[in-house]
């Protein structure tokens, strides 16, 4: 009887202590994917994007790309080895095109099917990036946000 006390009482411990620890790992940053990253860009990340969580870092060439959500959203946004924002990007859907872009697809890109927008936000200002198919083949244009393109895959002489 005594035996089966403390039986009892060890595997409830063992299952509090287990339970805590677990906690204990939901609440901490992930520090996996950061520790290679350096300090400055961290926190230049941090004070643009205080609430972001699920962070993952990736090096790409000189400069420093992390994924993150904010608010239930994917984004992506990219520094540069001194620790400066360059850009940051998240997708959005085809009803939030803005009206001035989407009336110049509407007219320039009739045969094409909308089948990807992204939103930039960069140092430079705001441009989207939607991905039109026609056949099998699928183009990138980018616009500004008043429905001007910056450039086309489709046709190179678009560009600025």
């Amino acid at each position: 009887m005594k035996m089966t006390k403390i039986i009892t009482l060890l595997v409830i411990a063992m299952f509090a202590f287990a339970c805590s620890e677990k906690g204990q790992e939901q609440e901490m940053p992930e520090t996996e994917e950061v520790s290679g990253t350096p300090e400055n860009i961290v926190a230049t990340f941090q004070a643009k994007y205080p609430n972001a969580t699920d962070i993952e870092w990736e090096k790409e060439g000189e400069k420093w790309e992390v994924e993150f959500e904010l608010e239930g959203v994917e984004y992506e946004a990219e520094f540069d080895g001194k620790g400066e924002w360059l850009e940051t990007e998240h997708e959005i859907s085809e009803s939030d095109i803005p009206e001035l872009i989407q009336n110049t697809i509407d007219g320039d890109y009739t045969d094409y099917a909308i089948v990807g927008v992204e939103k930039y936000d960069s140092r430079e200002g705001a441009f989207f990036e939607v991905k039109l198919q026609k056949g099998g083949e699928i183009e990138e244009v980018k616009f500004y946000p008043n429905g001007k393109i910056i450039k086309s895959d489709l046709n190179e002489d678009d560009e600025e």
